[in-house]
């Protein structure tokens, strides 16, 4: 039987396509453990997708004739610093500057537009400086993202840990162009519950090279215990981002 992946419209990202984070998760659904996604094109909403399966365990998925993105299984290892403060996480998310005004809905993981229960709702804004941890935001995760074990959903988890590194690299440079997730290697560490607060920080892995970034991103519950991280390449698109497919 042939595997599908289908992104519903719900999951945009800023425009009209799927939330990077998201896409990435629906890709690591079909790996188990940690795993690395390399998205390569925007992929469209409402349609339904085809997976393929690799001899050396990768995934990918195609639009056609076209590869819009590939997952590998890995380790991932990545130093993470140590999350802000609960109240300083609060009092951060409290700057948060909204990137995509243009979206009448807007991103689905961090639109201030979206009612609870429609989005994430996750909103990081910058830390004072002199750490490693250049934004946070805390997130509160509603009963419906919850699956049939009672947990947040991994892909939930996968979209949530996207878009503060997005905001990590605009408060770092606020005249870069458009920025779009390109890879993301994902490890959940413990699962995540419906009710709680998590603190959610994003730091710079590497000096930028070219259009690429370099970033980290990390889930901690407010015992300072590391509930999920990330590791993650974005891209420059400019002024304009690509159509998807």
């Amino acid at each position: 039987m042939s595997e599908t992946l289908y992104i519903d419209a719900r999951y945009n990202g800023a425009v009209g396509r799927g939330n990077g984070g998201y896409v990435a998760g629906a890709m690591a659904a079909f790996i188990p453990g940690d795993a690395e996604v390399r998205i390569m094109r925007g992929f469209p909403l409402g349609t339904p997708l085809a997976i393929r399966r690799h001899p050396d365990g990768a995934v990918s998925c195609h639009l056609g004739a076209q590869e819009l993105g590939r997952a590998h299984p890995l380790r991932l290892e990545l130093e993470v610093p140590p999350p802000p403060a609960l109240a300083a996480a609060r009092a951060a998310a409290a700057r948060f500057q909204f990137l995509h005004a243009s979206d009448v809905r807007g991103c689905y993981v961090c639109s201030p537009r979206r009612e609870p229960g429609e989005g994430l709702r996750l909103f990081c804004g910058p830390l004072p400086e002199g750490g490693d941890n250049i934004v946070a935001g805390v997130w509160e995760p509603g009963p419906e993202l919850l699956d049939e074990r009672g947990q947040v959903a991994p892909i939930q988890v996968w979209a949530a840990l996207d878009c503060p590194g997005g905001y990590a690299i605009a408060a770092l440079a606020p005249d870069v162009g458009i920025q779009l997730l390109g890879t993301c290697a994902a490890s959940l560490k413990r699962p995540l519950g419906a009710g709680e607060s998590y603190i959610v920080s994003s730091w710079q892995l590497a000096p930028p090279e070219g259009r690429k970034r370099f970033m980290g991103v990390a889930i901690h519950a407010v015992t300072g215990e590391l509930m999920a991280c990330a590791r993650q390449i974005w891209i420059d698109a400019g002024a304009r981002i690509p159509a998807a497919g």
